[in-house]
C-alpha cells in the first residue's frame, strides 16, 4: 500500500522507517525522518522499547528532542522518563538536551525530574539541569538544591 508506513514488531517496540535509519552505524539525520505524528509515535515506541541495537532508543530520544520538542506528547513522555529510574538512559538524554525544548517545556520536564521518587536519579538530573540555558529551569534546580 503506497504511502502507508509498514510497521513490524521488534523486541516489543513498533519499528518502521525510523528504526531502519537509526540502526545504521552512522545513525540518521533526524530531520530526514519527517515530522508527522506517525514519525513521532514511532520514535516514542523505539525510545521506550527493548530494541537492538540498544543505541536505537537513545537516537530515537535525540530525534524526538530535535524534531518534536514543542509537541505536548513528547514533553509528557520526556517528563515521565526523567522521573523514572528504569529509564535512566532516556532521562540523561532529555536532561542533557533540555535546552532543545521551549522554556515552558523545559520547565515542565525539570519539575518532573525533581519530583521523581529516586534520590539518586534526582541528583543526576540536578547536575545536568543546572547547566540549562533556560533561567527558570536553573531557578527550580537552585531551589531544589537549597532544600536538599
Amino acid at each position: 500500500m503506497m504511502g502507508v508506513a509498514m510497521w513490524i514488531l521488534i523486541g516489543g517496540a513498533l519499528a518502521g522507517g525510523a528504526y531502519d535509519a537509526l540502526k545504521l552505524r552512522d545513525g540518521a539525520d533526524c530531520a530526514a525522518l519527517g515530522t508527522g505524528p506517525e514519525v513521532r509515535d514511532e520514535l516514542i515506541a523505539l525510545a521506550e522499547g527493548d530494541v537492538q541495537p540498544g543505541y536505537v532508543s537513545i537516537r530515537a530520544a535525540d530525534c524526538l528532542i530535535a524534531g518534536f520538542a514543542v509537541d505536548a506528547v513528547v514533553i509528557e513522555r520526556a517528563s515521565a522518563w526523567v522521573a523514572d529510574p528504569d529509564k535512566a538512559g532516556l532521562a540523561i538524554v532529555v536532561a542533557s538536551g533540555v535546552d532543545g525544548f521551549t522554556a515552558e517545556g523545559a520547565l515542565t520536564i525539570a519539575r518532573a525530574a525533581l519530583a521523581g521518587p529516586d534520590a539518586g536519579m534526582r541528583a543526576r538530573m540536578i547536575r545536568r539541569l543546572a547547566r540549562s540555558e533556560h533561567l527558570d529551569v536553573r531557578k527550580v534546580v537552585d531551589a531544589a538544591e537549597a532544600v536538599r
